[in-house]
């Protein structure tokens, strides 16, 4: 009984120690929990999409403009996503943090090399994302884009977390009738609505700081086309980006021509086994085949 009693007090008194231990911890900063890991939406139609263009050889005119539509594409729900954070609420105009771009260039990365992709890339110190091919991921509420969305909603429309979505202007919605065609006249059509959305100079304001917002402006107006439909515009976006980003002469922004927007976001190996589907369907060359079957069985009973 006596040796009951001690084992009781001493299980007592060390769990009094340990509790005391524990509620005089000063608690450590919290670790990088999934809410704060960059959140992509990955398809297989991305993976076949970037391999295409970016898996043999490093073009930028080629795979920067397919690279740029996809990581879009893949980031267009939270891009769009307005969170009742202290930053929808300081007024500043902050571009998204370089390190949250970096951590969705390591997810999109880290992705690709579980599948076997490999994008090569200039040298051991430039990546093909964020150097090479200068993609920036913004989010809307560091963005101050009138004429493209309306971030400042009734409350009575957030949802469960509070946050909403960006609200897109008439402008901005005509981009869904106006950049579904990826031929040159098409690419052409979109990118003149999209030029819609540029705003004047502010005072003080120089001319170089208003192209950088207009431009991103533009791409998240782009990012909300793919966000409707990424597999129909997808290969528009990716001809407008071309001309937006990647232009050889960008004071003089234009579509190139059909020849040179064709392999862009479009597996040339299923274009040209589509094409040679179709022409051998076709009713000339089944008329074709069946005239030789008839002509080789006449000869033969001839024979």
């Amino acid at each position: 009984m006596q040796s009951l009693t001690s084992f009781l007090a001493y299980f007592i008194f060390l769990t009094s120690i340990s509790y005391f231990a524990y509620s005089n911890t000063v608690p450590s900063y919290p670790t990088p929990t999934q809410s704060q890991i960059c959140k992509l939406d990955l398809s297989k139609e991305l993976f076949g999409g970037v391999n295409d263009a970016c898996g043999n050889i490093l073009d930028r005119s080629r795979c920067c403009p397919v690279l740029a539509a996809w990581l879009f594409a893949a980031h267009a729900r939270r891009a769009l996503e307005i969170s009742p954070s202290p930053v929808e609420n300081s007024g500043g105009d902050l571009p998204m943090m370089p390190d949250d771009s970096q951590k969705c260039v390591n997810s999109l990365q880290d992705s690709l090399r579980d599948r076997n992709i490999i994008i090569p890339t200039p040298n051991a110190s430039c990546d093909a994302v964020l150097c090479f091919c200068g993609i920036r991921l913004h989010q809307i509420s560091s963005l101050n884009c009138p004429t493209a969305f309306n971030v400042s909603v009734p409350p009575t429309v957030r949802n469960v977390s509070g946050s909403h979505k960006a609200t897109p202007t008439a402008a901005v919605r005509d981009l869904e009738k106006n950049c579904r065609n990826s031929s040159y006249a098409g690419c052409s059509k979109c990118l003149a609505a999209l030029q819609k959305l540029k705003v004047h100079k502010k005072e003080g304001e120089s001319d170089r700081e208003r192209k950088m917002y207009n431009r991103d402006c533009q791409l998240m107006a782009l990012t909300w086309l793919l966000g409707k439909n990424k597999t129909a515009y997808i290969p528009t976006v990716s001809a407008v980006l071309r001309a937006v980003m990647y232009s050889a002469h960008p004071h003089d922004i234009m579509c190139s021509p059909d020849q040179e927007n064709m392999p862009l976001a479009v597996d040339s190996i299923k274009f040209v086994h589509k094409s040679s589907s179709h022409a051998s369907s076709s009713p000339l060359i089944k008329l074709f085949w069946a005239v030789i079957i008839i002509g080789s069985q006449i000869i033969l009973v001839s024979l």
